[in-house]
């Protein structure tokens, strides 16, 4: 392959910043030569090179058609050293590197470097909305196809490192949308941006890989200060520009001051493999994937993976957020919005306020085969959310609860496995079924709460758990007519507790078919007690003692009326109101 070797005396080319406009001139002069002569490569030498990166004749737009223009069906290779320094100045935009509409372009190598410390930021003339000088940048890739950045050193720009957007807006019928296609950013370094260190806003087909990216945001930037920020620009459910198609992998995030990468509101974003320090963000994208990225900080500070809510026009998020590990943040991953699938996630060393897996305002989201470890705060929490499920996650450690629902519809707790915590689920004013979990509180090292407890805004079906050697109620709760409570076919064993089933209030309670073993060091407990209820059913339950000191009572119902207690086995008397059924108990 023919490579061309810049000759920079031949075009003017100066170290001086006094000579910034004749050096731009000569780049840009020197790059449509070659591509005219035909040389599909050209050679920067090292050296210091000051660009004029404003664009004067475009008031509104000087970002545009700015510094160097890179000509299409072109690679720039940069010596290491050669380093592109943008001129201060005061304008609220520039480009060092634009590249526009043309094809097949490939920057590699070399340093850019910004102005931010050196920028007047008191000029901005009549466009009061330019006032925060956000659109300096590095490289803009704008309506490009086919272009690799490979290698590159950027740092310092007023607004972004690497903008990647579209020429003309989505929707509208007085101009045509060309989004920036087929983009691979890889292997650079890009530090310090003032806004943030890549923005793709209008770019289809976006590949950022084994990028360095770091301090986005630092000295006072600007928001959002984000490591990687995918964010088209729409109003109300209508696009005007559409991020699509990004895949974010095996970058390194550091030191980034809002977040490493938000998928504000993009299109198949997928953020794989990645190294990060602060948090991954699915905001209000669509068909977003978060997935294998360890995610690491030592202060106990932020969310590691959050989301924002559904785009407007969306029924759900459709995000999937798997097989991340996550250690060191104040809390670990917190759902909004819709359709949501958080799996095989490993979270540990939270802060001891902060929730391991988390809803609020949420809908349709499944927790499934996650492991917390190590974290003292809450393991799972639902607030404000409907049709969520925690499902097969190992959950060891919580010294508050494993698992809390609160003003949540239709929550599911499956086949989770609570151990060492000091309380297992906790249900406010909720719709819950709690079925098929271990709750061991076992080894909790000091005085442990309720397995499982619920309050008088709450409808329950508890079914199926396995609770052993509770030492405080097993199951507790609180209920008022007009709300549904059923306990049935849970294992309870070796109970040091007084009351291992316990039901204040409400009617028509079913508690059925449970199985609950007493193992106390003296004499007493009920093993079913129920308190101003009305109408209960309690059958078919076995209630026993496996040592030698009796029980007060098996089934207690005294201070309840129109209990009707069928069918069940156990050892002891019956504590029966007068106003109370009782058929077919069988002593053991």
């Amino acid at each position: 392959m023919m490579r061309y070797t810049l000759e920079v005396e031949k075009y003017g080319i100066s170290g001086d910043i006094t000579q910034a406009d004749r050096t731009t001139e000569g780049f840009n002069r020197a790059l449509l030569d070659a591509v005219e002569i035909g040389y599909p490569e050209i050679y920067i030498p090292r050296g210091i090179y000051y660009i004029d990166a404003v664009n004067k004749e475009s008031a509104l737009k000087p970002e545009e058609g700015a510094g160097i223009i890179v000509p299409g069906n072109i690679t720039i290779i940069k010596h290491p050293q050669a380093e592109f320094r943008v001129v201060p100045n005061s304008s609220f935009g520039y480009s060092c590197f634009y590249i526009g509409e043309v094809e097949n372009v490939t920057l590699r190598g070399g340093k850019i470097r910004g102005e931010r410390y050196q920028h007047d930021f008191t000029g901005h003339g009549d466009f009061e909305k330019k006032e925060t000088h956000e659109w300096g940048y590095g490289i803009n890739v704008h309506g490009a196809r086919n272009v690799v950045i490979e290698g590159v050193d950027i740092a310092d720009c007023t607004g972004d490192c690497i903008m990647v957007n579209a020429q003309g807006m989505l929707n509208v019928s007085w101009t045509t949308y060309r989004p920036a296609r087929n983009i691979t950013i890889k292997n650079c370094k890009l530090d310090g941006a003032r806004r943030n260190n890549i923005s793709v806003t209008g770019g289809e087909d976006v590949k950022i890989e084994n990028n360095e990216i770091t301090n986005a945001g630092i000295n006072d930037g600007c928001k959002p200060m984000f490591g990687i920020d995918i964010e088209g620009y729409g109003e109300g459910d209508i696009d005007y520009e559409e991020p699509r198609n990004v895949k974010i992998t095996n970058n390194t995030f550091a030191g980034n001051v809002a977040q490493s990468v938000c998928n504000f509101s993009g299109y198949e974003v997928v953020i794989d493999g990645n190294h990060s320090d602060n948090s991954i963000s699915y905001g209000y994208g669509t068909d977003t994937v978060i997935a294998n990225n360890t995610l690491v900080r030592k202060d106990k500070k932020y969310t590691a993976i959050t989301g924002l809510g559904v785009s407007a026009g969306f029924n759900g998020n459709n995000a999937t957020i798997t097989g991340n590990t996550i250690k060191g943040f104040s809390s670990g991953i917190d759902v909004r919005g819709a359709d949501v699938t958080v799996s095989g996630n490993t979270i540990t060393e939270l802060s001891a306020d902060g929730i391991a897996l988390a809803t609020f305002e949420a809908k349709n989201v499944q927790f499934s085969d996650n492991t917390v470890h190590h974290t003292t705060g809450k393991h799972c929490c639902a607030r404000n959310s409907s049709d969520v499920t925690f499902e097969n996650n190992k959950l060891n450690g919580s010294d508050i609860t494993a698992i809390e629902i609160i003003d949540s519809d239709n929550v599911i707790a499956d086949s989770n496995k609570i151990k060492r915590s000091k309380q297992g689920a906790v249900i406010t004013r909720s719709f819950v079924k709690v079925i098929n979990n271990d709750v061991d509180l076992t080894e909790y090292p000091s005085a442990v709460a309720y397995a499982i407890a619920f309050d008088k805004g709450s409808d329950v079906f508890i079914k199926d758990n396995r609770i052993p050697t509770p030492t405080n109620m097993a199951i507790y709760g609180e209920s008022v007519e007009g709300r549904t409570v059923r306990i049935k076919d849970n294992d309870i064993t070796d109970a040091k507790c007084l009351i291992p089933i316990y039901v204040i209030g409400g009617k028509k309670h079913e508690i059925s078919g449970n199985d609950i073993t007493f193992n106390r060091t003296a004499s007493g407990g009920y093993g079913i007690q129920t308190k101003n209820t009305d109408g209960a059913l309690i059958k078919e339950n076995v209630v026993h003692s496996v040592s030698s000191f009796k029980l007060y009572s098996p089934i207690k119902t005294d201070e309840s009326i129109n209990s009707r207690v069928i069918g069940n086995k156990i050892s002891g008397s019956l504590a029966l109101n007068k106003t109370d059924i009782e058929t077919n108990n069988i002593p053991i």
